[in-house]
Protein backbone atom coordinates (compact mmCIF):
# COMPACT_ATOMS: atom_id res chain seq x y z
CA UNK A 1 0.00 0.00 0.00
CA UNK A 2 2.73 2.38 1.15
CA UNK A 3 4.47 2.72 -2.82
CA UNK A 4 1.13 2.83 -4.23
CA UNK A 5 0.17 6.13 -1.73
CA UNK A 6 3.62 7.79 -3.32
CA UNK A 7 3.48 7.16 -6.35
CA UNK A 8 -0.12 9.01 -6.40
CA UNK A 9 1.43 11.98 -4.44
CA UNK A 10 4.50 12.36 -6.94
CA UNK A 11 1.44 11.89 -10.03
CA UNK A 12 -0.57 14.96 -8.34
CA UNK A 13 2.91 17.39 -7.43
CA UNK A 14 3.75 17.18 -11.36
CA UNK A 15 0.53 17.68 -12.80
CA UNK A 16 0.13 21.01 -10.29
CA UNK A 17 3.87 22.30 -11.05
CA UNK A 18 2.68 21.64 -14.57
CA UNK A 19 -0.24 23.35 -14.34
CA UNK A 20 1.26 26.44 -12.90
CA UNK A 21 4.45 27.12 -15.04
CA UNK A 22 1.78 27.31 -17.71
CA UNK A 23 -0.10 29.45 -16.40
CA UNK A 24 2.88 32.16 -15.75
CA UNK A 25 3.67 31.68 -19.39
CA UNK A 26 0.29 32.77 -20.86
CA UNK A 27 -0.48 35.49 -18.74
CA UNK A 28 1.73 39.04 -20.42
CA UNK A 29 -0.29 38.00 -23.77
CA UNK A 30 -3.93 38.32 -22.43
CA UNK A 31 -5.45 41.35 -24.97
CA UNK A 32 -7.50 43.49 -22.69
CA UNK A 33 -6.41 41.68 -19.26
CA UNK A 34 -5.51 43.99 -16.07
CA UNK A 35 -1.70 43.92 -17.38
CA UNK A 36 -2.13 45.03 -21.31
CA UNK A 37 -1.03 48.64 -21.86
CA UNK A 38 -4.02 51.06 -22.59
CA UNK A 39 -3.61 53.32 -25.78
CA UNK A 40 -5.43 56.98 -25.47
CA UNK A 41 -5.69 60.40 -26.65
CA UNK A 42 -4.32 63.17 -23.70
CA UNK A 43 -6.92 65.56 -24.59
CA UNK A 44 -9.96 65.90 -27.13
CA UNK A 45 -9.47 68.70 -28.90
CA UNK A 46 -6.46 70.23 -30.40
CA UNK A 47 -5.93 73.38 -32.35
CA UNK A 48 -4.05 74.45 -35.48
CA UNK A 49 -3.61 77.68 -35.68
CA UNK A 50 -2.96 79.74 -38.96
CA UNK A 51 0.68 80.77 -38.26
CA UNK A 52 1.48 77.27 -37.26
CA UNK A 53 2.71 74.83 -39.16
CA UNK A 54 2.78 71.55 -37.36
CA UNK A 55 1.68 70.13 -34.13
CA UNK A 56 2.25 66.48 -32.25
CA UNK A 57 -0.33 64.62 -30.68
CA UNK A 58 0.58 62.40 -28.37
CA UNK A 59 -0.65 59.03 -27.30
CA UNK A 60 -0.35 57.76 -23.73
CA UNK A 61 0.17 54.31 -22.34
CA UNK A 62 -1.05 52.88 -19.05
CA UNK A 63 0.67 51.21 -17.83
CA UNK A 64 4.39 51.26 -20.17
CA UNK A 65 4.07 48.29 -22.85
CA UNK A 66 5.91 44.89 -21.23
CA UNK A 67 6.44 44.31 -25.20
CA UNK A 68 6.40 45.82 -28.77
CA UNK A 69 2.99 46.36 -30.78
CA UNK A 70 0.86 48.66 -32.95
CA UNK A 71 -2.39 50.72 -32.62
CA UNK A 72 -4.09 51.97 -35.88
CA UNK A 73 -5.10 55.90 -35.83
CA UNK A 74 -8.26 56.03 -38.82
CA UNK A 75 -8.54 59.06 -40.18
CA UNK A 76 -11.72 61.22 -41.36
CA UNK A 77 -13.31 64.94 -41.58
CA UNK A 78 -13.06 67.90 -43.93
CA UNK A 79 -9.17 68.47 -43.87
CA UNK A 80 -7.95 66.45 -47.21
CA UNK A 81 -4.71 64.01 -46.54
CA UNK A 82 -1.68 65.15 -48.74
CA UNK A 83 -3.54 68.80 -49.88
CA UNK A 84 -4.17 70.21 -46.48
CA UNK A 85 -1.78 67.89 -44.40
CA UNK A 86 0.86 64.99 -44.03
CA UNK A 87 1.32 62.75 -40.87
CA UNK A 88 4.55 61.19 -39.58
CA UNK A 89 4.09 58.65 -39.75
CA UNK A 90 2.76 58.34 -43.47
CA UNK A 91 -0.67 57.63 -43.53
CA UNK A 92 -2.27 54.60 -46.23
CA UNK A 93 -6.18 54.10 -47.28
CA UNK A 94 -7.14 56.66 -44.22
CA UNK A 95 -5.04 54.98 -41.63
CA UNK A 96 -1.64 55.41 -39.87
CA UNK A 97 -0.49 52.40 -38.02
CA UNK A 98 1.84 53.40 -35.34
CA UNK A 99 4.46 51.57 -33.27
CA UNK A 100 4.44 51.14 -29.52
CA UNK A 101 7.48 50.72 -27.80
CA UNK A 102 8.14 48.22 -24.84
CA UNK A 103 8.49 50.49 -21.54
CA UNK A 104 7.40 53.58 -23.33
CA UNK A 105 4.63 55.75 -21.59
CA UNK A 106 4.10 58.46 -24.46
CA UNK A 107 4.19 58.26 -28.58
CA UNK A 108 4.16 61.00 -31.13
CA UNK A 109 1.89 61.23 -33.87
CA UNK A 110 2.95 64.65 -36.05
CA UNK A 111 0.80 66.39 -38.33
CA UNK A 112 2.21 68.88 -40.39
CA UNK A 113 0.31 71.51 -42.42
CA UNK A 114 0.68 71.30 -46.25
CA UNK A 115 -1.55 74.68 -46.64
CA UNK A 116 -0.69 76.97 -45.26
CA UNK A 117 -3.91 79.66 -45.98
CA UNK A 118 -7.10 77.98 -45.15
CA UNK A 119 -10.30 79.72 -46.48
CA UNK A 120 -12.32 77.95 -43.75
CA UNK A 121 -11.94 76.00 -40.85
CA UNK A 122 -11.64 72.52 -41.42
CA UNK A 123 -11.12 69.38 -38.67
CA UNK A 124 -9.90 66.15 -38.75
CA UNK A 125 -11.02 63.25 -36.79
CA UNK A 126 -8.71 60.41 -35.24
CA UNK A 127 -9.76 57.57 -34.03
CA UNK A 128 -7.97 54.65 -32.22
CA UNK A 129 -8.61 50.98 -33.32
CA UNK A 130 -7.35 47.67 -33.81
CA UNK A 131 -4.57 47.71 -31.12
CA UNK A 132 -2.10 44.78 -31.30
CA UNK A 133 -1.31 41.83 -28.48
CA UNK A 134 -0.73 43.53 -25.46
CA UNK A 135 -2.37 46.60 -26.25
CA UNK A 136 -5.89 48.00 -25.68
CA UNK A 137 -7.63 51.02 -26.30
CA UNK A 138 -8.40 53.30 -23.64
CA UNK A 139 -11.68 55.04 -23.13
CA UNK A 140 -10.87 58.69 -24.94
CA UNK A 141 -10.02 57.09 -27.85
CA UNK A 142 -11.19 59.75 -30.37
CA UNK A 143 -9.72 63.36 -31.04
CA UNK A 144 -10.35 66.01 -33.16
CA UNK A 145 -7.70 68.21 -34.74
CA UNK A 146 -9.28 71.64 -35.76
CA UNK A 147 -7.08 73.64 -38.57
CA UNK A 148 -8.04 77.37 -38.23
CA UNK A 149 -8.55 79.71 -41.18
CA UNK A 150 -6.20 82.88 -41.39
CA UNK A 151 -7.95 85.92 -39.85
CA UNK A 152 -8.84 87.64 -42.33
CA UNK A 153 -7.86 91.51 -42.88
CA UNK A 154 -9.94 93.54 -44.76
CA UNK A 155 -8.93 95.57 -47.56
CA UNK A 156 -11.22 98.65 -47.05
CA UNK A 157 -11.42 101.20 -49.62
CA UNK A 158 -12.14 105.25 -48.86
CA UNK A 159 -11.85 108.77 -49.51
CA UNK A 160 -9.02 110.82 -48.53
CA UNK A 161 -10.72 113.40 -47.40
CA UNK A 162 -14.51 114.37 -46.91
CA UNK A 163 -14.91 117.72 -48.92
CA UNK A 164 -12.69 120.37 -50.40
CA UNK A 165 -12.95 123.18 -52.79
CA UNK A 166 -11.83 124.82 -55.91
CA UNK A 167 -12.86 128.18 -58.14
CA UNK A 168 -13.51 128.11 -61.24
CA UNK A 169 -11.11 128.22 -64.16
CA UNK A 170 -8.66 126.57 -62.03
CA UNK A 171 -6.79 124.83 -64.58
CA UNK A 172 -4.63 122.82 -62.60
CA UNK A 173 -8.14 120.98 -61.10
CA UNK A 174 -8.73 119.62 -57.71
CA UNK A 175 -6.94 116.00 -57.08
CA UNK A 176 -9.76 113.65 -55.26
CA UNK A 177 -7.83 110.43 -53.68
CA UNK A 178 -9.27 107.00 -52.97
CA UNK A 179 -6.98 105.24 -50.30
CA UNK A 180 -6.88 101.21 -49.48
CA UNK A 181 -5.93 100.59 -45.53
CA UNK A 182 -3.04 98.18 -47.18
CA UNK A 183 -1.27 97.52 -50.96
CA UNK A 184 -2.79 95.62 -53.55
CA UNK A 185 -0.46 93.25 -53.79
CA UNK A 186 -1.69 92.61 -57.75
CA UNK A 187 -3.69 95.88 -58.23
CA UNK A 188 -7.25 96.64 -58.55
CA UNK A 189 -10.45 98.86 -59.78
CA UNK A 190 -12.63 100.74 -58.20
CA UNK A 191 -15.77 102.53 -59.53
CA UNK A 192 -17.20 106.27 -58.40
CA UNK A 193 -20.23 107.91 -59.33
CA UNK A 194 -20.87 111.42 -59.81
CA UNK A 195 -24.02 114.12 -58.96
CA UNK A 196 -24.67 117.73 -59.85
CA UNK A 197 -27.27 119.95 -59.55
CA UNK A 198 -29.57 120.32 -62.71
CA UNK A 199 -28.83 122.96 -64.97
CA UNK A 200 -25.05 122.12 -64.71
CA UNK A 201 -24.05 120.11 -67.51
CA UNK A 202 -20.89 117.60 -67.42
CA UNK A 203 -18.09 118.95 -70.08
CA UNK A 204 -19.68 122.27 -70.09
CA UNK A 205 -19.14 124.02 -66.42
CA UNK A 206 -16.67 120.75 -65.35
CA UNK A 207 -14.99 118.15 -66.04
CA UNK A 208 -12.95 114.97 -64.70
CA UNK A 209 -9.69 113.35 -65.56
CA UNK A 210 -10.48 110.56 -66.27
CA UNK A 211 -13.32 111.04 -68.30
CA UNK A 212 -16.95 110.01 -66.88
CA UNK A 213 -18.48 107.84 -68.48
CA UNK A 214 -22.48 107.87 -67.89
CA UNK A 215 -21.57 110.10 -65.15
CA UNK A 216 -19.49 107.16 -63.61
CA UNK A 217 -15.46 107.18 -63.49
CA UNK A 218 -13.55 104.17 -63.91
CA UNK A 219 -10.55 103.76 -61.54
CA UNK A 220 -7.32 101.47 -61.56
CA UNK A 221 -4.88 100.97 -58.75
CA UNK A 222 -1.20 99.95 -60.17
CA UNK A 223 0.14 96.84 -58.69
CA UNK A 224 1.41 97.37 -54.92
CA UNK A 225 -0.33 100.65 -54.65
CA UNK A 226 -2.08 101.95 -51.68
CA UNK A 227 -3.86 104.52 -53.84
CA UNK A 228 -5.49 106.03 -56.51
CA UNK A 229 -6.74 109.35 -57.43
CA UNK A 230 -8.84 111.42 -60.08
CA UNK A 231 -9.45 115.02 -60.86
CA UNK A 232 -12.62 117.41 -61.17
CA UNK A 233 -11.38 120.49 -63.57
CA UNK A 234 -13.73 123.33 -63.08
CA UNK A 235 -14.13 125.72 -66.82
CA UNK A 236 -14.59 129.39 -66.66
CA UNK A 237 -18.48 129.46 -67.85
CA UNK A 238 -18.56 133.23 -67.23
CA UNK A 239 -21.96 132.80 -65.36
CA UNK A 240 -22.73 134.63 -62.52
CA UNK A 241 -24.30 132.00 -60.56
CA UNK A 242 -23.84 130.30 -56.76
CA UNK A 243 -21.67 128.14 -55.84
CA UNK A 244 -22.41 124.13 -56.77
CA UNK A 245 -21.22 121.17 -54.88
CA UNK A 246 -20.26 118.16 -57.20
CA UNK A 247 -20.66 114.73 -55.28
CA UNK A 248 -18.71 111.37 -55.64
CA UNK A 249 -19.68 107.96 -54.09
CA UNK A 250 -17.39 105.11 -54.57
CA UNK A 251 -19.69 102.38 -56.09
CA UNK A 252 -17.78 99.53 -56.16
CA UNK A 253 -14.47 98.44 -54.92
CA UNK A 254 -12.70 95.31 -56.86
CA UNK A 255 -12.12 92.86 -54.19
CA UNK A 256 -12.00 95.81 -51.60
CA UNK A 257 -14.63 96.36 -49.38
CA UNK A 258 -16.03 100.18 -49.70
CA UNK A 259 -15.31 102.01 -46.22
CA UNK A 260 -17.58 104.40 -44.17
CA UNK A 261 -16.29 107.13 -45.79
CA UNK A 262 -17.27 106.72 -49.73
CA UNK A 263 -18.93 110.02 -50.18
CA UNK A 264 -16.72 113.26 -51.61
CA UNK A 265 -18.08 116.32 -51.82
CA UNK A 266 -16.54 118.88 -54.58
CA UNK A 267 -17.32 122.89 -54.22
CA UNK A 268 -17.02 124.61 -57.09
CA UNK A 269 -16.66 128.24 -56.42
CA UNK A 270 -17.93 130.73 -58.97
CA UNK A 271 -15.55 132.96 -59.80
CA UNK A 272 -17.60 135.38 -61.54
CA UNK A 273 -19.33 137.45 -59.30
CA UNK A 274 -17.59 140.97 -58.06
CA UNK A 275 -17.29 143.45 -55.80
CA UNK A 276 -16.50 146.13 -57.79
CA UNK A 277 -19.10 148.94 -57.99
CA UNK A 278 -21.65 148.55 -60.94
CA UNK A 279 -22.84 151.36 -63.14
CA UNK A 280 -25.59 152.08 -64.39
CA UNK A 281 -26.45 152.84 -68.29
CA UNK A 282 -27.51 156.64 -67.44
CA UNK A 283 -24.99 156.93 -65.45
CA UNK A 284 -22.46 156.23 -68.49
CA UNK A 285 -24.44 158.16 -70.84
CA UNK A 286 -23.72 161.24 -68.60
CA UNK A 287 -20.01 160.55 -68.64
CA UNK A 288 -20.27 161.80 -72.25
CA UNK A 289 -21.20 165.29 -71.37
CA UNK A 290 -18.32 165.15 -69.28
CA UNK A 291 -16.21 165.20 -72.50
CA UNK A 292 -15.93 166.69 -75.59
CA UNK A 293 -15.41 164.05 -78.66
CA UNK A 294 -14.46 161.00 -78.12
CA UNK A 295 -12.85 160.01 -74.74
CA UNK A 296 -11.17 156.83 -73.37
CA UNK A 297 -12.06 154.66 -70.21
CA UNK A 298 -8.73 154.56 -68.47
CA UNK A 299 -10.25 152.34 -65.76
CA UNK A 300 -12.80 149.87 -64.67
CA UNK A 301 -16.24 150.72 -65.39
CA UNK A 302 -19.00 147.91 -65.23
CA UNK A 303 -22.62 147.66 -66.20
CA UNK A 304 -25.07 145.02 -66.28
CA UNK A 305 -27.81 145.14 -68.79
CA UNK A 306 -30.00 142.27 -70.91
CA UNK A 307 -28.77 142.48 -74.72
CA UNK A 308 -31.86 143.80 -76.96
CA UNK A 309 -30.36 143.32 -80.29
CA UNK A 310 -30.75 140.48 -82.53
CA UNK A 311 -28.60 141.53 -85.92
CA UNK A 312 -30.54 144.14 -86.92
CA UNK A 313 -27.19 146.34 -86.20
CA UNK A 314 -24.40 148.04 -87.60
CA UNK A 315 -21.88 145.46 -88.18
CA UNK A 316 -21.30 141.57 -86.20
CA UNK A 317 -19.25 143.29 -83.29
CA UNK A 318 -22.54 146.17 -82.60
CA UNK A 319 -24.79 145.12 -79.59
CA UNK A 320 -26.85 147.27 -77.54
CA UNK A 321 -27.88 146.44 -73.86
CA UNK A 322 -30.16 148.22 -71.60
CA UNK A 323 -30.95 148.13 -67.98
CA UNK A 324 -33.83 149.77 -65.96
CA UNK A 325 -32.18 153.63 -66.60
CA UNK A 326 -31.33 153.29 -70.18
CA UNK A 327 -30.04 151.83 -73.06
CA UNK A 328 -26.47 152.35 -75.26
CA UNK A 329 -24.83 150.76 -77.97
CA UNK A 330 -21.41 148.46 -77.19
CA UNK A 331 -19.09 147.60 -80.00
CA UNK A 332 -16.61 144.85 -79.34
CA UNK A 333 -13.55 144.70 -80.25
CA UNK A 334 -14.14 140.73 -81.17
CA UNK A 335 -17.57 139.58 -83.68
CA UNK A 336 -20.12 139.45 -80.99
CA UNK A 337 -21.15 135.84 -78.77
CA UNK A 338 -24.18 137.02 -76.98
CA UNK A 339 -27.69 136.63 -78.01
CA UNK A 340 -31.13 138.34 -77.74
CA UNK A 341 -32.42 137.85 -73.57
CA UNK A 342 -28.80 137.87 -72.48
CA UNK A 343 -28.42 139.35 -68.98
CA UNK A 344 -24.33 140.17 -68.79
CA UNK A 345 -22.45 141.91 -66.97
CA UNK A 346 -19.18 144.12 -69.15
CA UNK A 347 -16.19 145.79 -67.66
CA UNK A 348 -15.80 148.93 -70.48
CA UNK A 349 -12.22 149.59 -69.56
CA UNK A 350 -9.82 150.60 -72.42
CA UNK A 351 -12.70 151.06 -73.96
CA UNK A 352 -13.97 154.66 -76.06
CA UNK A 353 -16.71 156.61 -75.70
CA UNK A 354 -17.82 157.84 -79.54
CA UNK A 355 -20.72 158.96 -81.54
CA UNK A 356 -21.60 156.14 -84.08
CA UNK A 357 -24.16 157.09 -86.34
CA UNK A 358 -25.57 159.92 -84.49
CA UNK A 359 -26.33 158.03 -81.40
CA UNK A 360 -23.96 157.60 -77.77
CA UNK A 361 -22.04 154.15 -77.90
CA UNK A 362 -18.75 152.58 -76.53
CA UNK A 363 -16.39 151.21 -78.95
CA UNK A 364 -13.32 148.23 -78.52
CA UNK A 365 -14.76 146.68 -75.58
CA UNK A 366 -13.20 143.81 -74.68
CA UNK A 367 -15.29 140.68 -74.13
CA UNK A 368 -13.01 139.01 -72.20
CA UNK A 369 -13.91 139.05 -68.54
CA UNK A 370 -17.72 139.23 -69.09
CA UNK A 371 -20.55 137.32 -66.62
CA UNK A 372 -23.89 135.96 -67.61
CA UNK A 373 -26.57 135.88 -65.01
CA UNK A 374 -29.82 134.45 -67.33
CA UNK A 375 -30.72 134.02 -71.05
CA UNK A 376 -34.10 134.92 -72.75
CA UNK A 377 -34.82 137.72 -70.58
CA UNK A 378 -37.82 139.74 -71.79
CA UNK A 379 -36.99 143.61 -72.04
CA UNK A 380 -40.59 145.17 -72.44
CA UNK A 381 -40.64 148.02 -74.82
CA UNK A 382 -41.76 151.43 -73.70
CA UNK A 383 -45.08 152.20 -75.65
CA UNK A 384 -44.08 155.82 -76.84
CA UNK A 385 -45.44 158.24 -79.56
CA UNK A 386 -43.31 159.53 -82.54
CA UNK A 387 -43.04 163.05 -81.01
CA UNK A 388 -41.42 161.57 -78.40
CA UNK A 389 -38.93 159.11 -80.01
CA UNK A 390 -37.92 162.28 -82.41
CA UNK A 391 -36.94 163.91 -78.98
CA UNK A 392 -33.86 162.13 -78.80
CA UNK A 393 -34.60 161.10 -74.85
CA UNK A 394 -35.56 157.07 -75.77
CA UNK A 395 -31.50 156.25 -77.66
CA UNK A 396 -30.75 153.55 -77.26
CA UNK A 397 -34.00 151.94 -75.49
CA UNK A 398 -36.14 149.40 -76.80
CA UNK A 399 -39.70 151.09 -77.68
CA UNK A 400 -43.09 150.81 -79.13
CA UNK A 401 -44.89 153.29 -81.13
CA UNK A 402 -49.22 151.80 -81.99
CA UNK A 403 -51.30 152.74 -84.97
CA UNK A 404 -49.18 153.16 -87.56
CA UNK A 405 -48.55 152.07 -91.38
CA UNK A 406 -45.53 151.85 -93.39
CA UNK A 407 -46.30 154.82 -96.19
CA UNK A 408 -44.54 152.78 -98.93
CA UNK A 409 -45.81 149.35 -98.65
CA UNK A 410 -46.80 148.11 -101.66
CA UNK A 411 -46.50 144.22 -101.55
CA UNK A 412 -43.26 144.44 -102.63
CA UNK A 413 -40.63 147.06 -101.27
CA UNK A 414 -38.78 144.91 -98.32
CA UNK A 415 -37.63 145.45 -94.48
CA UNK A 416 -34.03 146.41 -96.03
CA UNK A 417 -33.09 149.81 -95.76
CA UNK A 418 -35.11 152.64 -94.11
CA UNK A 419 -39.16 153.09 -94.86
CA UNK A 420 -41.14 155.44 -93.20
CA UNK A 421 -43.82 154.88 -90.64
CA UNK A 422 -46.66 157.03 -90.26
CA UNK A 423 -49.75 158.25 -87.54
CA UNK A 424 -52.21 160.74 -88.08
CA UNK A 425 -49.60 163.78 -89.11
CA UNK A 426 -46.66 162.44 -87.12
CA UNK A 427 -43.65 160.57 -89.34
CA UNK A 428 -40.57 158.21 -88.27
CA UNK A 429 -38.50 155.84 -90.08
CA UNK A 430 -37.64 152.10 -89.49
CA UNK A 431 -34.44 150.94 -90.30
CA UNK A 432 -32.58 147.87 -91.22
CA UNK A 433 -29.71 146.09 -91.72
CA UNK A 434 -28.58 143.46 -94.53
CA UNK A 435 -27.82 141.30 -91.47
CA UNK A 436 -31.25 141.38 -90.26
CA UNK A 437 -33.21 137.83 -90.65
CA UNK A 438 -36.34 139.42 -91.66
CA UNK A 439 -34.29 141.96 -93.96
CA UNK A 440 -36.13 140.44 -97.48
CA UNK A 441 -39.55 140.07 -95.69
CA UNK A 442 -41.70 142.25 -97.78
CA UNK A 443 -43.44 145.48 -95.65
CA UNK A 444 -46.70 144.62 -94.33
CA UNK A 445 -50.12 146.78 -95.15
CA UNK A 446 -52.10 148.15 -93.25
CA UNK A 447 -52.45 149.45 -89.50
CA UNK A 448 -50.15 147.47 -87.25
CA UNK A 449 -47.46 148.18 -84.10
CA UNK A 450 -43.64 148.11 -84.45
CA UNK A 451 -41.07 147.43 -81.60
CA UNK A 452 -37.69 147.91 -81.84
CA UNK A 453 -34.70 150.06 -80.71
CA UNK A 454 -34.04 153.51 -81.32
CA UNK A 455 -30.66 153.66 -82.90
CA UNK A 456 -28.66 154.70 -85.82
CA UNK A 457 -30.11 158.41 -86.56
CA UNK A 458 -32.62 157.74 -84.00
CA UNK A 459 -34.22 155.87 -86.28
CA UNK A 460 -36.34 152.85 -84.80
CA UNK A 461 -34.79 149.05 -85.50
CA UNK A 462 -36.78 145.95 -85.35
CA UNK A 463 -34.67 143.14 -84.01
CA UNK A 464 -37.32 139.49 -84.56
CA UNK A 465 -39.91 139.95 -87.15
CA UNK A 466 -42.45 138.10 -84.98
CA UNK A 467 -41.90 139.69 -81.64
CA UNK A 468 -41.73 143.74 -83.11
CA UNK A 469 -43.96 144.00 -86.07
CA UNK A 470 -47.48 143.21 -84.87
CA UNK A 471 -50.88 143.94 -85.79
Amino acid sequence: MKPFILNRLLFYFLIGTLIFNCSLDEEPNQGGSTNSAVVSFTQQNFSVLADVETITIPLKLDPKAFNNGFVTIELSGEATYGTDYTTIPAASNGKIVIEQLANTQITNLTISKVNMNFNSEKTLNLKLKDPTTGFSIGTLNTAIVTFKMADQITNTLNFNGVASSISEGSNEGLTIELKATSSLTNGGSAHVKLQYPEGKVYGTNFYTVPAAIMNEIALNFNQNSQSTSFKIIPMDDNWALDDYNVVFEIITAGNMVIGENKVYTATILDNDHTTETINTIAQLRSKFNQHQGDWYMATDYFIEGVITSNGNTLDNKTVYIQDATGGILIRFMMPNIFSLGDKIRLNLVNGSGITINNQKGIDQVSISGYAKYAENVIVQAEVITIPQLLSGDFEGKRVKIENVHFVNADNVRTFLGSHTIKRDNDVAVVATHESAAFSNTVLPQGTLSVTGIVGDWGRVMPQKYSHDITN
